[in-house]
């Protein structure tokens, strides 16, 4: 399963979190460029444009807004469970730009920082933050 499926499926879980009123609201920041693979002029085009309006590197893939915090979700795939029994987390590492970004939002008084590694563990962490 990608980190997009991933994403959807936590997507999922929170628009039935919103509507039981359990979360104000989610979203997520658009802070990918698809134009890379098959335009790169267009590319770089887009990406300073970007860049002049706010786009920031390694920004999280889900910010959720609970009643008196807010919770910075970053989603990796689930990890691999190899043939010793270990887990493996290599085929979806956290960049440096997206660890950076996660430890300035733990600098807030207010703002949670997490990485979900699959939907299950990031439906953890939204549970754990809903109770409290």
């Amino acid at each position: 399963m990608s980190e997009e499926d991933e994403q959807k499926k936590v997507v999922g879980y929170l628009r039935i979190l919103e509507r039981q009123g359990k979360i104000i609201t989610f979203f997520a920041p658009v802070n990918e460029n698809k134009q890379s693979k098959t335009n790169k002029l267009m590319a770089i085009r887009l990406a300073n444009k970007a860049k002049a309006a706010g786009k920031r590197a390694g920004v999280s893939d889900l910010v959720i807004i609970l009643k008196y915090k807010v919770l910075f979700l970053e989603i990796k795939v689930a990890p691999k469970i190899l043939k010793s029994g270990k887990l493996s987390y290599s085929n979806s590492k956290v960049s440096d730009n997206q660890t950076l970004f996660l430890d300035k939002v733990s600098e807030s008084e207010v703002c949670i920082s997490a990485i979900g590694y699959g939907w299950h563990s990031a439906k953890e962490i939204i549970d754990k933050q809903i109770k409290g």
